[in-house]
């Protein structure tokens, strides 16, 4: 845990001044307790003197008594009668005045009001009983229970033996202890002081009203009277406590407390102080620190701004920056050219070896650029495996073509980087700065676009940039921007060929096929569409969007009675790479509600043959599902007979290529009769794609290919038109061939 500043101090000073508080604290209050016992001894010693006297002023009170009766001429009865009452009025403690007869019987008992109860009863009930029975010839009074005698357990009885003949007897005293210890202890205790009385752990007396102090300040003290022994406790209240330790020990505690709160915090003050001052000297110095060190970071990202941290060499940003200084002089930078070099399979290289032979690989590229760009040329490296050659103030366009020859040659040798022999090419585009208007940033752009077309020529190759091709590249790009908005707004239709039966000329199945019409009524040719978007991958919600509107309509013509109608769809390679596409398909199908059986899926040779493993579980679980499978434009792919036999095939679709010469081309026909012969061995349904002219009909019927699609029996339709086709000819096309 981090202390604050001075924390050290501020605790030493903090518990020295608590600790010497308590001490001085400890020490007083050690002489306040000290007062407070004498106090309370003082206390209990003039208690029990009172007490004692009192006692024993009664104890003589009953010897004088019987003495005077022993003494007296007069007879007991005589002496009662005299003294009885007397007793009574002088002695307020005295409760009763008893006379017994050697026997211990009751002769005589005072006040009458309890003689009917006591008269002629023995005494009994007290400890006396012993010691009155056998007290011949003792003179003392005898002290102890009052018995039967008493009204309270606590009275006490005493007893003084007359053995005259004509006398022989006990006279007794009967005290309330109660009453006794009321007159002496409210007489003498002093206030805040509490006391009992208890004799064998019996309670005679208590006066308390506050017993929190009595075990920890209590004074006890034994009384012995005439052979009885009796404890007194005497205790202080807390209030009296508190008056007899003061203030003082308190007020030292608090005094000390407070200025050792004081201290410390003087003492806090003054280390933050000093604790702020090292501050600002250490942040003076952290500052200095850090200016040197922000410069030096400054200076390093300006240096990182516009340098490859990989090669060291500057990147395309400060490229930019030299190329815009330099291109402001129109007659200096008259030639300046860009070559726009990008390596050809660099990315095999990391694929396979990792990316620190590759990063290995870019830096002894860079370095065998450099050893072949001239002196007045500055090579920046544009990022990934791409660099920019700039050469500045070349003597004319030739020697620009020339250079950029040798850069082929060179990177087309291979390079050695740990144990690996490694062979690369490049592919360079070029541009000059004439045909960039002088701005930096168009020379680049065109030298980019020149690459592209350089490595569509092939690679390993250079192309010069020329406007043309930035012209048909603007129009591709602004292609795929419309195409794309058209797709996400689904703003492509859907148009229907029909499959007839050559025979009947019956409507079989129709194909469903995509078209795309601009806001303007331009039709755009699926030719220049569909290549942008297997391009972009705009081919997969395209292609979902045809399968789903094809289900729609169809199920439609089934509700009209067309029910025997079925459904070509043509499908992507690039959907094949879809982890869900089969569930996906059979939940279109089934959310259209139209038999799968009535749904036919067409892809072309290639994609049959491309990662054949994955598309062959893909075919199986497409025909367990009850979708048929057609292979599109057969016979002018690879032609592999073994994935007819591999492959769950149920439809083959000669290609137009072959159908456009019938008859009159002999290798077509026997390539046609080929065909036919292969499916019927294999017993796979043919359809006859480009059938433009009744001969053809002819050639195809006689050769017993039974299904055909063309112009001849219908255009691309759309769903409305094909409609009116089926209800007006019944699913019949309207066409005579003889």
């Amino acid at each position: 845990m981090t202390l604050f500043p001075g924390a050290k101090q501020v605790l030493l000073t903090a518990c020295a001044g608590v600790i010497l508080s308590l001490a001085a604290f400890g020490y007083l209050r050690h002489e306040e307790n000290l007062t407070a016992r004498e106090a309370l001894q003082t206390e209990a010693f003039n208690i029990q003197r009172e007490i004692r006297q009192n006692m024993t002023a009664h104890l003589f009170a009953t010897e004088l008594l019987a003495r005077e009766w022993e003494q007296s001429p007069q007879s007991i009865a005589q002496s009662w009668q005299r003294d009885a009452e007397l007793i009574s009025l002088y002695y307020q403690s005295v409760h009763g005045l008893v006379w017994l007869s050697p026997d211990l019987t009751i002769k005589r008992f005072y006040p009458p009001s309890r003689q009917p109860q006591l008269l002629g009863t023995k005494f009994r009930e007290s400890d006396l009983l012993t010691t009155l029975q056998s007290s011949s010839g003792n003179r003392h009074a005898m002290v102890g229970e009052a018995g039967n005698l008493g009204r309270l357990s606590s009275d006490v009885a005493m007893f003084a033996r007359l053995e005259s003949d004509n006398k022989r007897g006990f006279l007794g005293l009967i005290i309330s202890m109660q009453d006794l210890l009321n007159n002496v202890i409210r007489g003498n205790i002093s206030e805040g002081f509490q006391l009992s009385l208890s004799h064998d752990d019996q309670t005679l007396y208590q006066f308390a009203g506050d017993i929190s102090l009595q075990q920890s300040w209590s004074e006890q003290r034994d009384l012995q009277l005439l052979g009885n022994s009796w404890q007194l406790t005497i205790w202080l209240t807390a209030e009296k406590l508190a008056k007899l330790r003061g203030g003082v020990s308190v007020a030292i505690l608090l005094a000390g407390l407070l200025i050792t709160a004081m201290l410390t915090f003087v003492i806090f003050i003054l280390a933050q102080s000093r604790y702020k001052a090292q501050q600002l000297a250490d942040a003076n110095i952290e500052l200095y620190t850090e200016i040197d060190e922000r410069e030096r970071i400054e200076k390093q990202m300006a240096y990182l701004a516009e340098h490859d941290s990989l090669t060291n060499l500057i990147n395309r940003n400060a490229l930019m920056r030299i190329l815009s200084e330099h291109l402001q002089d129109n007659e200096k930078s008259a030639n300046t050219a860009i070559l726009f070099i990008d390596l050809d399979r660099f990315k095999e290289v990391n694929d396979a070896l990792g990316h620190t032979v590759g990063d290995e690989l870019l830096r002894r590229v860079a370095r065998r650029i450099s050893k072949l760009a001239p002196n007045n040329s500055r090579l920046a490296r544009s990022g990934g495996d791409e660099f920019l050659l700039a050469l500045m103030q070349p003597d004319n366009r030739q020697q620009v073509l020339d250079l950029t020859a040798q850069l082929l040659k060179a990177l087309d040798s291979h390079f050695f980087v740990d144990d690996y022999e490694l062979f690369i090419s490049a592919s360079i585009g070029i541009a000059f700065a004439e045909d960039a208007d002088f701005n930096a940033e168009y020379l680049i752009r065109n030298a980019d676009t020149a690459l592209y077309q350089a490595k569509d020529n092939g690679r390993n190759t250079y192309h010069l940039y020329n406007k043309a091709v930035h012209r048909d590249l603007a129009k591709k790009l602004e292609l795929v921007k419309q195409l794309r908005y058209a797709v996400e707004n689904e703003e492509l239709v859907v148009y229907y060929q029909p499959k007839v039966e050559l025979l009947s000329h019956r409507i079989v199945g129709m194909e469903a096929l995509v078209r795309w019409i601009q806001e303007d009524g331009t039709v755009v040719g699926p030719d220049k569409f569909i290549p942008i978007a297997e391009d972009t991958g705009l081919i997969i919600p395209l292609s979902e969007f045809v399968l789903k509107e094809a289900c729609k309509q169809l199920h439609h013509w089934h509700k009209l009675g067309f029910d025997d109608l079925t459904m070509a769809i043509n499908i992507s390679g690039k959907q094949l790479h879809l982890p869900h596409l089969v569930d996906d398909i059979m939940n279109t199908v089934h959310a259209a509600q139209v038999p799968a059986d009535r749904i036919e899926l067409e892809l072309t040779e290639q994609v049959f043959i491309e990662n054949i493993q994955s598309h062959t579980h893909f075919m199986h679980a497409i025909r367990e599902n009850g979708i048929s499978l057609a292979i599109d434009d057969f016979g002018v792919g690879y032609s592999s007979l073994s994935y007819l036999k591999n492959f769950p095939v149920t439809s083959l679709k000669i290609d137009r290529s072959f159908i456009n010469d019938l008859p009159d081309n002999e290798d077509d026909a026997v390539i046609v009769q080929t065909i036919i012969n292969l499916a019927k061995n294999l017993n796979i349904q043919l359809v006859a794609e480009g059938i433009e002219t009744p001969d053809q009909v002819d050639f195809l019927m006689s050769r017993e290919c039974g299904i055909g699609q063309g112009y001849l029996f219908s255009r691309p339709l759309s769903a409305e038109n094909i409609t009116e086709l089926l209800e007006n000819y019944h699913g019949l096309i309207p066409i005579q061939i003889a």
